[in-house]
């Protein structure tokens, strides 16, 4: 792929939810991880691989389009089940995800299943392609219906460079017997194949960074200690070049801050965008949003995961009320560093 060395590398990242979900489980309940897969994680994992195989700095290749489809019940009597939708849904649009969904439909034995989420994954992304919204194209699936849209993707001639792809897949057997494995066509299609469960397994990348960046934190009894989160290349430069850090979990709630703590200037690192704006990296507060308005000195396109900026804080109410703690958004004026 030629890229301008002067120009931001534009990822188009399209999940396959269903795939992506067993995927996770597995890693939660089934690997020795025992964690489920980081979402920004996995994000700072892709812009590095991206980054690698165009000969490009991560610092110039950035998620512009991120996707998410998965069939979705009408109705469910399970509330549990409704309100753990609900927060995977507000995690989704916390990393800057779209979600798509159709209604699953009863198969011939009465079993709920998906239908045509497949298409709608491949239509979305025949468009954005050909409105060239994207430089590389990454899929995370195994099923070999995308080779069709691999294909085509790989030979568009719109206006001369044809769209290159990344796969992200995952090969592997559950306590219960069931196995998940990669189409070997799709594998064989794709110029960039990555097989997830194979890098993950390494000894050697037992240590590194971005691997272990792919989880989420394991859930301990409070007083114990566990790694902090590690993130991306850009990011982790920025929380204190990579050094590992250890943070003890406790049961205490947030606290809430002062007018003067509010009034303070603080500069944390972009987590993820979206299209209104973005999260900022914060532990103790589970982060805060900032509007892309509030940016005095970058445009909305100029801003990337991993880059720093200075704010202040002001008191969210809807948010407060949602997780009965006290939280906090950035407002303006809001500065890049």
């Amino acid at each position: 792929m030629s890229v301008n060395k002067n120009s931001i590398v534009r990822i188009g990242v399209y999940i396959d939810g269903q795939y992506f979900y067993k995927v996770s489980n597995y890693y939660k309940f089934d690997h020795p991880r025992q964690a489920r897969i980081s979402i920004p994680g996995l994000f700072n994992y892709i812009i590095n691989e991206v980054a690698k195989n165009l000969g490009e700095d991560s610092d110039n290749c950035r998620i512009t389009e991120a996707h998410y489809f998965r069939g979705r019940a009408i109705k469910s009597d399970n509330t549990n089940a409704i309100v753990g939708e609900r927060y995977f849904e507000d995690a989704l649009a916390k990393a800057g995800i779209q979600a798509h969904s159709l209604p699953l439909m009863r198969g011939p034995n009465n079993e709920l299943r998906e239908k045509g989420i497949d298409v709608l994954l491949a239509l979305d992304a025949y468009k954005k392609a050909a409105m060239r919204a994207m430089d590389i194209f990454v899929l995370i699936a195994g099923d070999g219906d995308y080779l069709p849209l691999i294909r085509e993707l790989q030979s568009m001639q719109m206006p001369g460079i044809p769209i290159d792809v990344l796969l992200l897949s995952w090969d592997f057997t559950c306590n219960n017997g069931d196995i998940t494995v990669t189409s070997q066509d799709l594998l064989e299609e794709v110029k960039y194949p990555i097989q997830m469960a194979t890098v993950i397994n390494d000894r050697v990348k037992r240590k590194d960074p971005l691997v272990n960046g792919l989880f989420e934190p394991r859930q301990v009894q409070a007083g114990t200690e566990r790694p902090a989160v590690t993130v991306s290349a850009p990011v982790q430069e920025s929380l204190e070049e990579a050094k590992p850090a250890v943070t003890t979990i406790t049961t205490a709630r947030r606290k809430a801050l002062t007018e003067a703590e509010q009034a303070q200037e603080r500069e944390a690192v972009i987590l993820s965008l979206n299209g209104n704006g973005g999260w900022l990296l914060d532990r103790e507060y589970n982060n805060f949003y900032f509007s892309y308005s509030d940016v005095l000195n970058k445009k909305p396109e100029e801003l990337g995961a991993g880059m720093k900026l200075r704010f202040h804080l002001k008191y969210d109410a809807l948010k407060t009320e949602k997780d009965n703690e006290p939280s906090y958004r950035a407002t303006g004026p809001i500065y890049a560093v």
